[in-house]
């Protein structure tokens, strides 16, 4: 204010003879009119002035609104340079990753998303620098104490003044949704009694064994396997004690497969079996016999020792003829059978006619 003030002295100045020399030659009415005019430019300017503070406590007040909009938003919003670094942040994002607001900035983005996350980041980033459209992002975050939670990504591109391009990230917690489908997913593909995989994902581990082997040419085999006398159990106990002996026996049979094999109930006693990666088939043996074994353990139940066997009919892919997935199943069903009708507690080997090394035991 004081430089305005300044500059008008020397305006005023400056041109102070020759308006003073006009005034005096003015009349009386001349200089009412004049003291008349200045005066309503006086109450113009007030006016004016009153206006312009008005409106500036509106924006006062907008700008307010728009920070508390901003900052508390139910989502995080982040704003990263083209070098993917978080430049501007709000308050809920903050709170998503547990960090100070002054923490995260200048910190990459990618810093916060979890290792076998990454991949997912990078492709989703790619692909909106080359098609500038807004794929699906759903990915794992991390807080500052290491626990996890679910995200979806909506960023839009923007240029700054510079021309420079910046992405505005919106940050959705999809946390509650991802357990929710995560228990939807595990009620649709695992058995509910034994916890165990059922039909529906045995199948796509089946197609996905076959694939695999059809890549690398190491075979894997599939093991069909029914208890023996377990009507007997239902019939002596009820079925909660089966359905006690059931959880038990699937327990020890996990526990006598490797990592890498699948055990899937398929409905009653009967179980799917795949043993994967195997040099040859008779590496496969070992496991067959810790399998029936397993099978034999005594299990207490209401004070009683219950114990039965199973019967096993195991396959192998890949075969000298091409087979699918059904045929494979039904393959191991009938050798299941063969066992059964050797005498049971025994495993019967469905194979080329030409291999008949471990048929049965």
């Amino acid at each position: 204010m004081s430089n305005i003030r300044q500059r008008a002295e020397e305006i005023a100045h400056k041109n102070g003879t020759d308006e003073l020399q006009n005034f005096e030659n003015l009349s009386s009415a001349e200089i009412k009119k004049m003291v008349h005019e200045l005066h309503l430019h006086q109450i113009e300017l007030e006016l004016q002035n009153e206006e312009l503070q008005r409106v500036q406590r509106e924006l006062e007040e907008e700008r307010k609104r728009y920070f508390d909009l901003y900052e508390f938003a139910p989502i995080g919003y982040c704003t990263l340079n083209e070098h993917g670094v978080i430049v501007q942040t709000n308050l809920t994002a903050a709170l998503m990753l547990d960090h100070h607001q002054s923490a995260l900035l200048q910190q990459s983005f990618s810093t916060f998303i979890i290792h076998e996350d990454q991949d997912i980041y990078y492709l989703y980033s790619k692909q909106l620098l080359q098609s500038g459209s807004n794929p699906i992002c759903e990915l794992r975050m991390f807080k500052s104490d290491q626990t996890l939670f679910w995200t979806n990504l909506t960023t839009t591109i923007v240029r700054d003044s510079n021309n420079i391009p910046q992405w505005r990230v919106v940050i959705s917690d999809i946390s509650e949704r991802k357990k929710y489908e995560i228990q939807l997913q595990h009620i649709a593909q695992y058995d509910p009694l034994t916890s165990l995989p059922n039909r529906i994902l045995l199948a796509d581990r089946l197609h996905q064994a076959m694939a695999q082997t059809n890549r690398h040419k190491q075979p894997f085999a599939v093991l069909y396997l029914d208890l023996d006398g377990f009507k007997n159990v239902n019939d002596t106990y009820g079925h909660e004690a089966g359905d006690q002996l059931l959880v038990a026996l699937a327990t020890n049979m996990k526990r006598s497969l490797r990592e890498v094999d699948t055990i899937a109930r398929i409905g009653g006693d009967e179980f799917v079996i795949l043993l994967l990666n195997l040099n040859d088939i008779q590496a496969c043996v070992p496991m067959l016999n810790r399998l029936l074994e397993s099978t034999q353990k005594p299990v207490l139940i209401d004070n009683q020792m219950v114990k039965v066997s199973a019967s096993l009919g195991i396959t192998f892919y890949p075969q000298i003829i091409n087979v699918d997935a059904d045929q494979l199943l039904a393959q191991a069903d009938y050798a299941m059978y063969q066992a059964k009708s050797a005498g049971k507690n025994r495993y019967y080997v469905f194979v080329p006619e030409e291999n008949e090394s471990i048929r049965s035991n």
